[in-house]
């Protein structure tokens, strides 16, 4: 009854493993696609006009259209197309962070069988002597990374708001987004950095 026990909480910790893994290359992947839509972004700051003209003749060719689109409109679809993916991005890698916790309490339990020698490859020995290295990137990815799209975010919707001369409709839109984005990081920072 005991080996049964033993083998079902090895296969639900290999099962976690795995699913963490696959989380992990989703979050690389939204991150890529951060990445993306925030360098189109500065490329908007940078060169607004070139960019818009850019953005709305491939749009214009692509969808065979008569006349140009309003990048404005665009613009709001770009806003939400970045809420999306920083939202969906944070629950990951707190989702990730939650998995970890867990896995390390699996690998207690079954190493707790074996006298503390093995199942320790996410928790003690991953732990231990952990690089420098490792801890700059931790610092990029959590504190630098979110610091810096808040940034751009609030940068970015104030040029909109001066361009635009007035509130419109779309800044209002764009507008709520970006403070939906800074909450997202916000609540991202409080959540990694002041955690029980």
């Amino acid at each position: 009854m005991e080996d049964a026990k033993l083998q079902i909480l090895h296969d639900h910790y290999k099962d976690t493993f795995f699913y963490i893994q696959e989380y992990i290359k989703l979050r690389d992947r939204l991150f890529l696609f951060i990445l993306i839509v925030v360098t189109f972004m500065l490329f908007q700051l940078y060169s607004p006009v070139s960019a818009g003209e850019a953005v709305s003749h491939f749009i214009t060719k692509k969808l065979e259209l008569k006349s140009p689109i309003d990048i404005t409109f665009i613009g709001s679809i770009i806003w939400f197309g970045l809420l999306s993916l920083v939202v969906r991005y944070f629950q990951t890698v707190v989702h990730i962070e939650r998995q970890y916790k867990y896995i390390h309490q699996i690998e207690e339990q079954l190493s707790s069988e074996y006298a503390n020698k093995v199942f320790t490859r996410e928790g003690k020995a991953y732990l231990n002597d952990y690089p420098v290295f490792s801890s700059w990137a931790w610092i990029l990815y959590t504190i630098v990374f979110p610091t810096l799209l808040g940034a751009l975010v609030i940068f970015k919707i104030n040029r909109e708001i001066w361009q635009a001369g007035s509130i419109s409709l779309l800044v209002s839109v764009n507008s709520a987004i970006a403070l939906f984005i800074v909450l997202s990081i916000l609540f991202y920072l409080l959540l990694v950095h002041f955690k029980k």
